[in-house]
């Protein structure tokens, strides 16, 4: 076998090449006029109904965002504990702390375990 082999680089130059002269030759051929695109009907123009008032005074554009405090309604009191809800929260306030209490401490004799080991 008479022939050298190419290298990857090469073969790929090749074909750069070639389609860099078929890309010229497709330049230089005259163009035949542009293709026409269908004609595309006319938009219609829409008129929305107006049978009822809209749900809000301002047109949709304006930020709604911005609030003015005088705008906002006033503010309720906060609400009053009744007396179950006081004494519930009397009782099991204490159970809370004494479950913690409690959590920490298995922790506590865990930690004294695992370091004593």
């Amino acid at each position: 076998m008479d022939g050298k082999t190419k290298s990857t680089a090469q073969v790929y130059r090749g074909e750069a090449a070639e389609l860099m002269a078929a890309a010229a030759r497709e330049a230089d051929r005259p163009k035949s006029g542009a293709i026409p695109f269908p004609r595309q009907p006319a938009t219609p123009s829409v008129v929305p109904e107006s049978r009822r008032p809209l749900p809000y005074p301002e047109p949709v554009g304006i930020n709604d965002n911005v609030v003015d405090e005088s705008e906002l309604p006033p503010r309720r009191e906060r609400r009053r504990l009744s007396v179950p809800r006081f004494l519930a929260r009397v009782l099991i306030s204490p159970l809370y702390l004494a479950v913690a209490a409690l959590s920490l401490g298995v922790l506590f004799l865990f930690l004294k375990g695992f370091l004593a080991t």
